[in-house]
This record gives C-alpha cells, sequence and structure tokens, in this order.
C-alpha cells in the first residue's frame, strides 16, 4: 500500500510540473501591427528573436545613478535608460540630454516618480508644488518614502498632473522620451485613494503615454493588471512582452512566495527550480563580490527562462561609488544601510562584464532601445488612423 501512495504522489507530482505554466498569468504577446509583423519583423529581425531592452533606472534622481549610466553604456550592453525627475535635478537632466544627443544608441525614457525612498539622506520634490497636488507630499514636504504610502494617500488626478509635469520638464531641458516606465513600480499599483477608482495611477500614466505617443511598459505577470494591458492593446500602445528584473535579493522570496510551512516552502522551492531555475532562498549581502556571484546567476537564469521571443525588459540600476561632485549613493530608508550601495554596483559588475556579453551572444539576445519600438507604435496609429 506505501508503495502505491508513493507512486501516486509522484504522479500527482510530475502532473503538476508538466502544468504548472499554466498556473502562472502572463499575459499575450503585442498584437501584431497592420502589415501583419510583429515588433521583431518591423525592426529588421526574424519572427522568433529575443528581443532585450536592459534599461538602468533612476539616472538623474542623484548624481553618481547618472554617472553610473554613462560609465556603463561603455560595455555595450546598456542602451536605455529612464530618468527621475524631480524638484531639483536640473544639471542631471541637461547632461543625460547632451549625452543622449552624442550616442544616439542611447535611449531615454521617463522613470515616472510618487516616491523619494532616501528622504533628508537625499531630498526631493514632486515637480508641482504642493497647493496644486497636495497628495503628492508627506508630512516633512517631500515625495512619500513609501510605495504603501502612495496606494493610501495619493490622488491618482494629482498623479496625472504631476506626470505631465515631470514629462514637460524633461522635454524642456532637451531629453527625447522614447519611452515610459515607474520608480518603484507605483503606477502598476492599485490606489487607495477615497473615490478613486482602482487603476487610477496606471490610467494616470495611460493618459500620458497616449498624449505623448510612447510606448508603457506594465507588469505582464500580473493578472489584476490583464484590463490594463489590453486596453493599452486595443489602443495601439506598444509595451514589452516580458518585464523583470531584480533589485534587494531578498524580495525574491516574496516575489515568488516563498512563504508558509515546511512543506509548502519546500514545494515552492521545488516549482520556482524547475521553473525559472531559481533556487530559493535568496539572502542579501553586504559582501560586493558575493552579490554580483549570486547576481551574475540569477540574472542569467532568468534571462535564460523568462525571455522569450519577443520584446522583453530587463530593468537594473547602475551607480558610481561617488559622483564628480562627492556624493555619494545614497542609503534608501526602505533597505539596510549600505544595501542600496551593493545592489547598484553589483548590477553595474554584471552589466559590464565580459562574462555577461558573451552570455547574452551565446543565447543569441538582441539588444535594443525603445527609440525605433517608439517610432513603430508612432507608425502603426497613423497608419490605424489613415484607414479610419
Amino acid at each position: 500500500m506505501k508503495k502505491y501512495t508513493v507512486l501516486l504522489a509522484l504522479l500527482i507530482l510530475f502532473g503538476v510540473f508538466v502544468t504548472q505554466k499554466d498556473w502562472i498569468f502572463r499575459m499575450d504577446n503585442v498584437p501584431l501591427g497592420p502589415n501583419n509583423k510583429n515588433l521583431a519583423q518591423e525592426l529588421g529581425y526574424a519572427a522568433d528573436a529575443k528581443l532585450l531592452v536592459v534599461n538602468s533606472d533612476d539616472s538623474c534622481a542623484h548624481p553618481s545613478f547618472t554617472e553610473g549610466l554613462f560609465k556603463a553604456m561603455e560595455s555595450g550592453l546598456v542602451k536605455s535608460t529612464s530618468v527621475i525627475v524631480h524638484d531639483r535635478n536640473d544639471d542631471d537632466l541637461i547632461r543625460m540630454a547632451e549625452a543622449a544627443k552624442n550616442h544616439p544608441e542611447l535611449g531615454v525614457g521617463i522613470h515616472l516618480t510618487l516616491t523619494n525612498e532616501y528622504q533628508q539622506n537625499h531630498p526631493w520634490k514632486p515637480v508641482l508644488s504642493k497647493d496644486i497636488v497636495p497628495t503628492l507630499y508627506n508630512d516633512q514636504g517631500l515625495s512619500w518614502a513609501s510605495i504603501t504610502e502612495v496606494e493610501n494617500n495619493v490622488n491618482p488626478d494629482h498623479a496625472a498632473m504631476e506626470f505631465e509635469a515631470q514629462i514637460q520638464k524633461a522635454l524642456r531641458l532637451g531629453i527625447e522620451l522614447t519611452h515610459i516606465d515607474s520608480h518603484m513600480g507605483t503606477i502598476y499599483r492599485d490606489s487607495h485613494f477615497p473615490g478613486a477608482p482602482t487603476n487610477g495611477l496606471r490610467l494616470a500614466a495611460i493618459k500620458v503615454a497616449q498624449k505623448y505617443q510612447l510606448p508603457l511598459t506594465m507588469n505582464m505577470f500580473d493578472e489584476k493588471l490583464q484590463p490594463d494591458l489590453e486596453y493599452l492593446d486595443s489602443h495601439h500602445i506598444l509595451r514589452p512582452d516580458t518585464f523583470f528584473g531584480f533589485y534587494e535579493l531578498e524580495d525574491i522570496n516574496q516575489h515568488l512566495a516563498y512563504e508558509g510551512s515546511f512543506v509548502q516552502r519546500g514545494l515552492t522551492r521545488w516549482f520556482v527550480k524547475a521553473l525559472f531555475g531559481l533556487t530559493l532562498p535568496y539572502h542579501n549581502t553586504e559582501n560586493l563580490e558575493d552579490d554580483v556571484e549570486v547576481r551574475m546567476e540569477i540574472n542569467k537564469q532568468a534571462i535564460m527562462n523568462l525571455i522569450e521571443p519577443g520584446l522583453n525588459h530587463f530593468y537594473m540600476h547602475v551607480a558610481v561609488p561617488v559622483a564628480e561632485n562627492g556624493l555619494a549613493i545614497p542609503d534608501g530608508l526602505n533597505h539596510k544601510p549600505g544595501l542600496d550601495r551593493v545592489v547598484r554596483l553589483g548590477d553595474m559588475a554584471v552589466w559590464t562584464s565580459e562574462e555577461m556579453k558573451q552570455f547574452l551572444v551565446e543565447e543569441d539576445i538582441k539588444l535594443i532601445n525603445y527609440t525605433d519600438i517608439r517610432e513603430i507604435q508612432r507608425r502603426r496609429q497613423s497608419l490605424l488612423q489613415t484607414k479610419k
């Protein structure tokens, strides 16, 4: 009897293994264009090409981040960035505009921002004043420190006004924007502001994406975002087919639901290893060398197991230890002291390495940015308007 029980358990586990991909929501790829071609074909690649945008987030929020982006570009792997626009970073935005003009291979998007996780360690405010968008300010007169605070306190109407102001400031300072994404993922989250629609923050981002005809990133693995993803597709706003990245390594455990009883955690660990090639649990380290080793392996496994034919977006964060003006990487309040430094220098090491460059060649990954994607979107929209 015991023998049959074990056999039954193995059969159940096998059934789970072969069907487990059906358990994970993943939005369908971007629809074909009016010419019946997918994005890869319109870019001149084979229909089954794996396109990858390696996007360095947070540029211009702090001088060490901006200078990190300039250094990372030299590797040839980082061809895209998204800038944070706040009340006190005009100089960095102007530097970024000049860099983009001198390096046309770099695409520069905007990292729509409602938070400042550094608070007094590197204080900044929204672009618009408190009398115009009062719900975007905390008691210290700064942007909110956490995502939860944004969800609970920000009026999406104020967010829409601030997003417009951030885009206008970037354009005024000379940046030709290629796409829209989100700092700390706030635009992908639900709004709990009284009287606001649950997807109010996402609608605020979609509004400016439509107005400025820019591609917009969205989490393809979050089923509750499906109506917003369908809206993007039906209105011909391009978005990546896969959107992923890593910051604090211990967050991976939570995101992959590594919780519950010993048995539950064991099954989760087995599923994640089988499906993604990732081995739970992950632990943060204050040692940069150790972080680089683990981060390199995680990134490789994710690229091998998550990237599929289509447009894939990998977000990462780079910095130099100390900027030219003497400012060092600040500590964020949402992480342990020193962790932000390890993460950003770890990403810098991985994404400027010959090891990663060779790996992407072996995987036949095509590195691009959103410049041509933006033009495809505008061309598709124009063709469809002509046909009406």
